[in-house]
């Protein structure tokens, strides 16, 4: 059986994302693997999701294992400042693409696009992607090629958006079964755009959700090969400001086991849309 594609996707969320992206830059540099950046644009407004979560806590114990004070003084952004997250150092976004790795669009102005996006119509979605588009692309000088609702937040008025675009895919799913890339439905529509889902939660995810360590490895080794088994592309996804900035140890490690995992190569997510294109 041939090796399965292993792709390791990264959100960049807010200003301290960016901080920590040199470190993570470094780290995939060690294990030489390129990853899939997507990159939010706009306002970093964290102070605000965290009023949200505070007004809405049925959980005290699992917020408290989300590590809220992570970010640092970052987590005041939205109250004290409003730094956009794509200018807060552009030269480490310049040295994404300089490593080779991919880099694609998570959205503009992060905050309201996970409290407004199921309100809005696809004209409303499509000028908060453009605008995205380009503030990205005024850093970068990069065409952003790919996109990532932030939140995995998806409805039809955001399919028949992306459609409006040239992405090569987008990755808006995420699926804790076997899936493999797809073309979704929009009513008695297929979109026009292939998805190219996440395959399962992130180590800041498990870690909430009371796993350990060891069980998180053991957790992504197992489903590493269901996927490997079922001939399907594995895609894990990570935040800095958690898994770099909380859980770096756990990170690599997760990272080195991948790497030597003879079953598995790693690829961007473009390399598997335009693998699985073929295909289909």
């Amino acid at each position: 059986m041939p090796k399965t594609p292993v792709a390791i996707r990264i959100d960049v969320d807010s200003a301290r994302d960016i901080a920590l992206l040199p470190e993570l830059l470094d780290l995939l540099k060690r294990h030489d693997i390129k990853g899939t950046f997507f990159i939010t644009t706009g306002p970093d407004r964290l102070a605000l999701n965290f009023f949200k979560h505070l007004a809405h806590l049925r959980n005290y114990a699992q917020f408290i294992k989300s590590r809220p004070l992570r970010y640092g003084p970052h987590s005041l952004n939205g109250i004290v400042r409003r730094p956009e997250v794509e200018t807060a150092s552009p030269e480490i976004l310049q040295r994404v693409k300089e490593d080779g790795h991919e880099l694609g669009l998570h959205g503009y102005d992060h905050y309201t696009w996970i409290r407004l996006l199921c309100t809005m119509d696809d004209a409303s979605i499509a000028q908060l992607i453009s605008t995205g588009l380009t503030a990205l692309k005024a850093v970068t000088d990069a065409e952003a090629k790919s996109f990532a609702s932030p939140g995995f937040t998806v409805t039809g008025a955001l399919l028949r958006a992306i459609d409006r675009f040239d992405f090569d895919y987008s990755s808006d799913f995420k699926s804790n079964v076997p899936s493999a890339p797809f073309y979704p439905e929009i009513g008695s529509d297929r979109a026009g755009v292939l998805q190219v889902p996440v395959s399962m939660d992130s180590i800041g995810e498990l870690l909430t959700k009371g796993l350990s360590a060891s069980e998180i490895k053991t957790r992504i080794s197992e489903c590493a090969d269901v996927w490997h088994n079922n001939g399907l592309p594995f895609v894990v996804y990570a935040h800095p400001a958690y898994e770099l900035g909380c859980e770096k140890e756990l990170f690599s490690s997760v990272l080195q086991d991948l790497w030597e995992d003879t079953h598995l190569k790693f690829s961007t997510l473009a390399q598997i849309a335009r693998q699985w294109k073929v295909r289909v």
